[in-house]
């Protein structure tokens, strides 16, 4: 189970630079505009799912942050990237050291509003991926919306570069 997760992290980096690249090259009126879809904007998008991420883990470290990442803490692509590339280096460190046994260990948290739960760590871990991949499609529409569309962020695009394969969806014109 460990290597999927791990697989399903890998993929989430690489949408999220896929998803960074047109978002560099929005201007910062467009980076902020209320599109509609996700938090209504890039940058309000971006924001939580970055935020989401840190926070559940911290969750799968039996943490249970009071806060999440406010939108003014990563104002730019630039200051995202950073955030990320530590995020990434230090969850891979973690999940590469989990053993089957941490995976299916109770983590106990309690929500922002004091909520307490637990789940064994595996689903809190795959939890947190699903999230993601959610609000990326969010993330992908609204670029589209402003012009600047996104590569492909299929799960089968991930799998078949890594194996070496060129690949790009059918039914586009």
């Amino acid at each position: 189970m460990k290597e999927h997760l791990i697989s399903l992290y890998e993929y989430g980096d690489w949408v999220n630079q896929r998803l960074l690249k047109p978002a560099a090259d929005l201007t910062q009126e467009q980076f902020t505009r209320e599109v509609g879809a996700g938090f209504g904007s890039v940058h309000l998008t971006l924001a939580h799912i970055l935020g989401a991420e840190e926070l559940w883990f911290a969750r799968w470290q039996g943490l249970s942050p009071k806060t999440m990442l406010s939108p003014s803490e990563a104002p730019t692509i630039s200051v995202m990237r950073e955030r990320w590339a530590a995020l990434s280096e230090e969850r891979r460190a973690y999940l590469v050291n989990l053993s089957e046994a941490d995976l299916a260990a109770i983590v106990h948290w309690t929500n922002m509003r004091g909520q307490p739960y637990a789940l064994p760590r595996w689903q809190v871990i795959l939890h947190c991926a699903n999230h993601s991949t959610h609000h990326r499609s969010e993330v992908a529409a609204l670029l589209t919306q402003l012009g600047h569309e996104p590569e492909s962020t299929d799960l089968l695009a991930f799998y078949l570069q890594r194996a070496g394969w060129q690949w790009e969806p059918t039914g586009r014109s």
